[in-house]
């Protein structure tokens, strides 16, 4: 125990990567300072700034275009347009107007000159009331009788299935991705204030969605070098670690997977837990680029207010067409139907999504018993290991 105490002592005295740590987090933001992070109502008053071609930002309708061209990506079993990625890519929706908390609705987007409605609940932490989004497309549709082209949006950080057949899904991941591609290819000739005011939005756009790969890297370090320190102040001085990470590890065996007790590389926190089975290892391709797993398809539980949700997910592989080809044969070649295109971005697409309600995060019991039932009765998991391995094995992968 002294030898304990001293290890202790040590990390909190004169640690330079603590104190580096320590700096990263009080970093300026005005998005900090103004708890952004923390309030649906300012996302949305920021992506609303975004949206407008209007406003002074100079993009014109570059972010709507690009955005509205992720989203048509995705899949929805009920479809009230018939845009293409190319109409939106080669015309303009400079005459968009961004509606604000109409009628409740987060955001609303009227083009006249594309016969187009975009509207999109936007969550960052909180639940989805009953009928909300029904409501909301009712609303719009008698608002805007005439018009062709109604895109419906739910947008959630981790882009969540969209629990109504007609909205498209969509997370603040793939808006920190759309930021960043605008920031790098566009900071020439953008105004200084402007792209500094963006790049803090993306700031806190990575500590939201846990993207932030230097400030990743540094807490690994720290953990490093000071393993034993840190485990001993998370079991002397916290009274448990999440209900998440204890419903898991109560069901890892049934699972036989690898997570991050196995690999550090498997993400963990308590708000996600990633993980892949065994039995896949072998056939799935290992990344070279930072993700949140070693391995270019992995499994994660993602921890909300009221939800949990089961997510199979492919990262970010270095040879576009091979993940091209791969993603593919996922999607056309599934006799089951159990992988469809949930969300997309440049570096990840979510192929699989199920969601069940918490009624109380501090029941372990609770927690893991709702686990068990996403995994066998909602998510399938089994059957869709089985699935997923015959497609990999089948394409050579």
């Amino acid at each position: 125990m002294e030898d304990l105490y001293q290890q202790v002592t040590r990390f909190v005295t004169n640690n330079q990567l603590l104190e580096q740590l320590n700096a990263r987090l009080n970093e300026f933001n005005p998005f900090k300072v103004l708890r952004v992070s923390q309030h649906e109502i300012r996302h949305s008053n920021m992506l609303g700034w975004l949206l407008n071609p209007q406003e002074n930002h100079q993009l014109g309708d570059l972010f709507l275009k690009k955005m509205l061209a992720e989203v048509l990506y995705g899949e929805i079993q009920v479809q009230n347009h018939q845009l293409q990625i190319t109409d939106i890519m080669l015309g303009t929706l400079y005459d968009a107007e961004v509606l604000r908390e109409w009628r409740n609705i987060d955001l609303l987007i009227f083009s006249k000159a594309n016969s187009l409605v975009i509207l999109i609940e936007n969550k960052v932490y909180a639940g989805l009331a009953d009928h909300q989004l029904s409501k909301y497309i009712t609303t719009v549709k008698q608002r805007y009788p005439n018009v062709k082209n109604v895109v419906p949006i739910y947008l959630t950080i981790n882009g969540d299935e969209a629990p109504h057949r007609e909205y498209y899904s969509f997370s603040h991941r793939s808006i920190l991705d759309i930021l960043n591609s605008i920031i790098y290819l566009h900071k020439e000739h953008m105004n200084n204030q402007v792209a500094d005011f963006i790049r803090f939005y993306i700031q806190t756009l990575e500590a939201l969605t846990m993207q932030d790969e230097k400030l990743v890297q540094l807490c690994r370090e720290i953990y490093k070098h000071h393993k034993e320190a840190i485990e001993a102040i998370i079991e002397y001085g916290t009274i448990s670690t999440s209900s998440l990470n204890q419903a898991f590890e109560l069901l890892e065996n049934e699972l036989n997977c690898i997570s991050h007790n196995e690999d550090s590389k498997f993400f963990l926190s308590d708000k996600e837990r990633w993980f892949l089975p065994k039995e896949l290892q072998l056939q799935i391709p290992s990344l070279s680029r930072k993700w949140k797993s070693p391995k270019a398809l992995s499994y994660f539980f993602a921890a909300e207010e009221k939800r949990l949700l089961l997510i199979l997910e492919l990262g970010p592989i270095s040879d576009i067409q091979k993940r091209s080809e791969i993603l593919s044969n996922i999607l056309e070649n599934n006799k089951k139907q159990f992988f469809s295109r949930k969300s997309n971005s440049s570096s990840y697409t979510r192929i699989r999504s199920k969601s069940i309600e918490i009624d109380d995060w501090s029941d372990t019991e609770h927690v893991s018993g709702q686990m068990k039932i996403l995994l066998e009765q909602k998510f399938q998991y089994a059957e869709v290991n089985e699935e997923l391995k015959s497609l990999l094995i089948n394409n050579n992968f």
